[in-house]
C-alpha cells in the first residue's frame, strides 16, 4: 500500500503538472470506486493539491475537493495528450505502456487535452468528491506539531504492539507497514513490544527513526517494491527498495549483525525485525 512518502511523491509530481488546469470530463469505469457528484466539479480549475497521511486532495475552484486513496494497489498516470498516453515503460499489471489500460477505473480530462488515469487492479481504492478533504484526524508525521511530546502521548496510552499502533491512522497518519519496519529496526525496537512498555529513551529514539525513514523515501520517490505496484505519474518506479532496512527481506544478513532477518505474521501483515537487534 502506498504510505506517505509514495503519496507524497505523487503529489510533488502532478503539482506542477495540473495545477490551473480545468476538469473537462470524468469518465468512470468502475463505480463502486468513485464518490459524490462528478459534475460538481466538471468545469472546475483545480487550484491545490494537498495530501494529510495517505490521501490527497485536489481543491477546485468552487471549494469541492476530489480525494484520492490508492490503497493497495493504486496508481494515478499522468499524460499530456488523452488520445495518445503512451509511457516510457510498462504499466504495472497491465504489460502495456499505453492508456488506458486493463486496469484503469477512472479516466479524468482536462481542456487542454491532457489526461489522469486511476488505475488500480484490486478495486480497493477509491476517488471522493466532497466539501472538505477525506482524510484523518490525527495528525501527519510531516506537520510541524506532530512533535516527540504528541508522539509519546499516543505510544504510552496504549497497550497494543507497538508495530501495531504506528499503522494506526487514527493516532498518526501516514506510516504504512514498510516504513513502520525499518522504523523499529532503525530504533532497534521488537514489533511486538507493547507500546506501553517503551522507556522515554526508547520513544525518543523511535520518533527520530520514523522522522528519518520518511525523509529517505521521500528523498528516493517512494519504494517500489517486490511487487512494484507503486509508480509516479510517469510511469516511472521509486528508488527506496533499494535502501530497506528490513522489511522484505527475510533470511538476509541483518545490516547491523548479519544475523538473518525474521519474518511473522502480525495483525494480519507481515513484520519483518532482527531477533538480535531488535528487543
Amino acid at each position: 500500500m502506498p504510505e506517505l512518502p509514495e503519496v507524497e511523491s505523487i503529489r510533488r509530481h502532478l503539482k506542477p503538472l495540473i495545477i490551473g488546469k480545468t476538469i473537462t470530463s470524468i469518465r468512470i469505469l468502475e463505480k463502486k470506486q468513485f464518490f459524490g457528484n462528478p459534475k460538481s466539479i466538471i468545469g472546475q480549475k483545480i487550484t491545490a493539491l494537498e495530501r494529510k497521511g495517505k490521501v490527497m486532495s485536489f481543491k477546485t475552484e468552487n471549494g469541492l475537493y476530489m480525494n484520492f486513496h490508492l490503497k493497495l494497489t493504486g496508481q494515478i498516470l499522468f499524460s499530456k495528450n488523452i488520445d495518445r498516453a503512451v509511457f516510457k515503460n510498462k504499466v504495472p499489471f497491465t504489460q502495456s505502456s499505453k492508456m488506458p489500460g486493463k486496469t484503469t477505473r477512472i479516466i479524468i480530462g482536462f481542456r487542454d487535452g491532457s489526461v489522469l488515469f486511476f488505475n488500480d487492479l484490486r478495486k480497493f481504492g477509491w476517488i471522493k468528491v466532497s466539501s472538505r478533504p477525506e482524510v484523518p484526524d490525527s495528525l501527519d508525521i510531516l506537520d510541524k506539531n506532530f512533535s516527540l511530546d504528541y508522539f509519546k502521548k499516543a505510544v504510552l496510552s496504549s497497550g497494543r504492539p507497538v508495530k501495531i499502533l504506528l499503522l494506526d491512522q487514527d493516532k498518526m497518519a501516514g506510516i504504512g507497514n514498510i516504513y513502520a519496519n525499518d522504523s523499529l529496526f532503525i530504533a532497534g525496537i521488537n514489533p511486538l513490544r507493547k507500546s506501553n512498555s517503551l522507556t522515554d529513551h526508547e520513544i525518543n529514539k523511535l520518533y527520530l527513526a520514523i522522522k528519518k525513514i520518511i525523509l529517505e523515501g521521500l528523498k528516493h520517490k517512494g519504494s517500489s517494491g517486490a511487487d512494484e505496484a507503486f509508480i509516479l505519474p510517469d510511469a516511472s518506479k521509486g528508488g527506496q527498495q533499494n535502501y530497506f532496512k528490513v522489511y522484505q527481506r527475510e533470511n538476509q544478513p541483518c545490516l547491523n549483525c548479519n544475523s538473518r532477518i525474521t519474518r511473522i505474521k502480525h495483525g494480519g501483515r507481515s513484520s519483518f525485525f532482527c531477533p538480535k537487534c531488535q528487543t
